[in-house]
């Protein structure tokens, strides 16, 4: 195997020590266009380090962090453009030449491409037949040759000590810049240590999950996961896993589908099938690489509604007077001056004081809606001087209808519906089929209340982790997935609900991995997580994270220098750095290029057409 390319030689000029990566590397090499195309951040290069002795040469691996081509006639720094215009005016135009002349030989010393590196924690012996890379045991010496690499000896050192022989391993994605050179991650590791997927709106995050959703359930060994989706925005990228795998779309309350589905899932009917097709398909969110292909969707539509593949999940926790209001009173009084809070929140004493403790019932939220002065122009025995004083100005009393009373209405509403026991599930049907070794699950949690979608969370975590404690049980793996994360583990909670969320997943990510339990988070606001769970994943999926806090957050949640961000600047959509202490060959950022979830998307819609 060829380790080097012969013809791209560079020559290390510099070194000094750096706190977060021992040492930061200075490499120049002469410049051509054709090279200066071909150097990429995140390339690795080797040179000759101190290890070097007569028995043979030991290189060091680096990785390069900038690559800046640079003309020593313009000067090095901003400031060496402060000289006379028409002089700098004048060299900058004969400098010009020098760029595109030189396509593929370089003849100007005044020209050379500077890059950046810092050590991969690697040598190459190329003495030792048997491993010839290993841990790294001398610095690089300054003034020697840099060799860069070629593709298969960058494949074999990025996925470093995995084999895909014996360990269950998927395909994450090819090298950024070289799509020849493959790069596989360890699945038991990605998930028992966990991983998080950070990138601003627009870089593909959702696309990136579908992507891993679907590679995890192809494996060999059966793969259990459950995606807590806030935006329902992964019907549509994961259709086609949800018609091959066990498990279907759990909707917390009846309310999560319009009616027309609804009816449909909770009474089956000929007749109406496909306008609730038509009603389903509609709703539905779909990137944009698929608005155009939405009619495609409807035979697929079809099968998870005629498969059962849609589940109404009734709530079995009492939730209390105060845990209602808890989760509206934001809302209630929001944007209103100290008079008016306090107005309301003598309302709020006299309505709901002597009930707090208590069940949250139709009856009682009927009485609740009375007490209100729901009933226009009608007397109502028993209402409070502050509810008057409320229905006497309009701000107020349009507050209190839209805000706090349309919700125990619905509420009142929502406690006569019937839901057949065909169209429920409960949640021990969801732990044995989580503990089921037998074939792969996905489920997707959706509802039109985040608040119960952050106690389900809490409910089914505490659930199957205490059952999986009593038992013993470590197989098969399971994957809880949030979307959003930052409504689910906030650094500081506003409502119970997220203080639930943010308890189950921190036990979650500290003490699951031992039951064969993990968590993958998504966001686009890292500085908004809890740190302390932030600090408890050993995968990252990096992108473009233009807020400088952001970057710093994750930076410091897994030790990465400002310098490896900058190839994240210059990321396209679907391509991301991936860090992980466990789960990749080497622990250090590797940039990748994820397969589109919208294309595998594609191929089934054509193939259901046919």
């Amino acid at each position: 195997m060829e380790a080097f390319r012969k013809d791209v030689v560079g020559r290390l000029l510099w070194a000094e020590a750096d706190p977060n990566t021992r040492f930061k590397y200075t490499i120049w090499f002469d410049y051509t266009r054709k090279l200066v195309n071909d150097l990429h951040e995140g390339d690795l290069v080797a040179v000759p380090n101190f290890a070097t002795d007569s028995n043979g040469i030991r290189y060091s691996i680096l990785q390069l962090v900038t690559v800046m081509p640079m003309h020593y006639a313009l000067g090095t720094d901003i400031k060496d453009l402060k000289g006379y215009p028409g002089f700098v005016m004048q060299a900058a135009k004969s400098a010009s030449a020098d760029w595109t002349e030189q396509e593929t030989e370089s003849y100007e010393d005044t020209t050379k491409i500077i890059c950046e590196a810092v050590p991969a924690n690697l040598e190459y012996d190329e003495n030792n037949s048997g491993e010839p890379i290993q841990s790294e045991t001398a610095m690089a010496m300054v003034g020697k040759d840099v060799y860069t690499l070629t593709s298969e000896m960058t494949e074999k050192i990025f996925n470093r000590g995995i084999n895909k022989d014996v360990e269950n391993i998927i395909e994450i994605g090819d090298l950024a810049r070289d799509i020849s050179v493959k790069i596989y991650v360890r699945v038991e590791d990605l998930i028992k240590t966990h991983f998080g997927v950070f990138g601003f709106t627009g870089v593909g995050k959702s696309n990136l999950k579908s992507t891993l959703v679907s590679n995890l359930l192809s494996t060999d060994e059966p793969i259990k996961i459950v995606l807590f989706d806030l935006m329902d925005e992964y019907t549509g990228l994961l259709v086609d896993q949800l018609l091959i795998h066990n498990g279907g779309i759990i909707c917390l309350g009846e309310k999560t589908l319009m009616k027309p589905v609804f009816d449909h899932v909770n009474r089956p009917s000929t007749d109406k099938l496909d306008f609730a097709v038509n009603t389903f398909l509609k709703n539905i969110l779909l990137p944009k690489g698929l608005k155009g292909e939405k009619i495609k969707f409807k035979p697929l539509m079809k099968k998870i509604l005629q498969g059962g593949k849609i589940k109404i999940f009734e709530e079995a926790f009492t939730r209390t007077v105060e845990d209602f209001l808890n989760e509206i009173w934001k809302k209630v009084e929001s944007g209103f001056g100290d008079t008016k809070k306090g107005l309301l929140g003598q309302v709020k004493k006299e309505v709901f004081g002597k009930n707090l403790k208590n069940e949250l019932t139709p009856e009682l939220a009927q009485e609740f809606i009375d007490k209100l002065g729901h009933a226009e122009g009608v007397s109502i025995m028993g209402i409070s001087s502050s509810v008057e004083k409320v229905k006497k100005d309009n701000t107020l009393k349009d507050r209190i209808e839209y805000t706090l009373i349309a919700p125990l209405k619905e509420f009142v509403k929502s406690g006569g519906v019937h839901i057949s026991e065909n169209a429920k599930i409960d949640m021990q049907e969801i732990i044995d089929d989580l503990n089921d070794e037998s074939k792969a699950s996905l489920y997707l949690v959706i509802s039109h209340d985040p608040h119960k979608v952050r106690r389900f969370a809490n409910d089914l975590g505490r659930y199957l982790f205490g059952n999986r404690r009593l038992k013993g049980t470590i197989l098969p793996l399971v994957l809880f997935i949030f979307d959003e994360a930052d409504q689910f583990i906030p650094g500081t909670p506003r409502s119970d609900s997220e203080k639930l969320s943010k308890s189950i997943i921190e036990t979650l990510t500290r003490r699951g991995r031992k039951f064969g339990i993990g968590v993958g988070i998504g966001t686009q606001r890292s500085a908004y997580l809890d740190t302390n769970i932030m600090g408890q994943l050993h995968t990252y999926f990096i992108s473009k994270l233009p807020r400088k806090y952001d970057r710093e957050v994750v930076g410091e949640a897994f030790s990465l220098s400002p310098d490896q961000f900058t190839q994240t600047f210059k990321f396209q959509k679907g391509q991301w750095l991936l860090v992980s202490h466990d789960a990749t060959g080497i622990d250090m950022p590797i940039p990748i290029q994820a397969p589109n979830a919208e294309k595998r998307i594609k191929d089934v819609l054509n193939k259901s057409g046919e």
